[in-house]
C-alpha cells in the first residue's frame, strides 16, 4: 500500500521545516559574519592593538578561511536536506537553484553591511 507524499507546506510547517530554514539561515549569516570580521582585519593598516598577534593581517586571513569552510560546508547540509525533500525532481532542482542564489545574495549583504559604514 503506498502511502500519500506529504504537501511542501505540511513538511514545512507539521515535521520542523521552518525551524530547519531558521536554523540555516542563522548559521549562513554568523559564517558570513565570520568572513567579514576577516576580511576587514586584514585590509586595516597598522596593529589592531591585540597583545601577542604577530601579523594582523595573517590572522584576519585566517578567520575569513574558516568563515568560508563554514559557509561551505552550511551550504552543502541545505544541499543535503533538499536532497533528502521527497517531491518531483523539477521541484527539487527548482528549489537548489533558488537556495544557491538566495544563499549567495544573503552572504554578499551581511559582508557590504559589515564592511561599509552606513
Amino acid at each position: 500500500m503506498q502511502t500519500p507524499r506529504a504537501s511542501p507546506l505540511r513538511s514545512l510547517f507539521n515535521r520542523g521545516g521552518l525551524k530547519e530554514v531558521f536554523e540555516h539561515a542563522r548559521n549562513a549569516v554568523v559564517a558570513t559574519i565570520f568572513v567579514a570580521a576577516g576580511l576587514e582585519a586584514s585590509t586595516r593598516e597598522g596593529n589592531l592593538g591585540l597583545f601577542g598577534l604577530v601579523d594582523p593581517r595573517l590572522a584576519g586571513y585566517v578567520v575569513a578561511g574558516v568563515g568560508l569552510l563554514l559557509i561551505l560546508a552550511n551550504f552543502a547540509d541545505g544541499l543535503r536536506r533538499l536532497a533528502k525533500f521527497r517531491q518531483h525532481i523539477l521541484l527539487q532542482i527548482a528549489l537548489s537553484i533558488a537556495y544557491f542564489f538566495v544563499t549567495l545574495r544573503v552572504i554578499q549583504l551581511v559582508i557590504l553591511f559589515r564592511t561599509h559604514p552606513c
